[in-house]
């Protein structure tokens, strides 16, 4: 039996997703197949139907040194948080 996620996320308090690379730019020499993460663009595509309060649970986790939303002033990490998606911190406390 398959889960629905979107129907988990609209359950949870908050949600962490793999965000280990942001596009395919970042790994344009290897075989996609090889690579068993979503990018973030996808993510974000797949939740675009998301309530703005639902999309706001979602947090990117699990960065490669190359992923551009490390960077908080870069256009792809201002993208995530445009979208309603929140990029996860160093040092970062969630209440339970």
């Amino acid at each position: 039996m398959e889960t629905d996620i979107m129907k988990l996320i609209v359950q949870m308090d908050y949600v962490f997703i793999d965000g280990t690379f942001y596009d395919a730019a970042e790994i344009n020499h290897r075989n996609m197949d090889e690579i068993p993460h979503p990018f973030i663009i996808e993510t974000m595509k797949l939740f675009s139907a998301l309530s703005a309060m639902d999309k706001a649970k979602v947090h990117f986790i699990h960065f490669n040194h190359t992923n551009p939303v490390l960077n908080n002033n870069s256009k792809e990490a201002k993208q995530v948080l445009k979208n309603g998606y929140k990029i996860a911190q160093f040092n970062q406390i969630f209440e339970l």
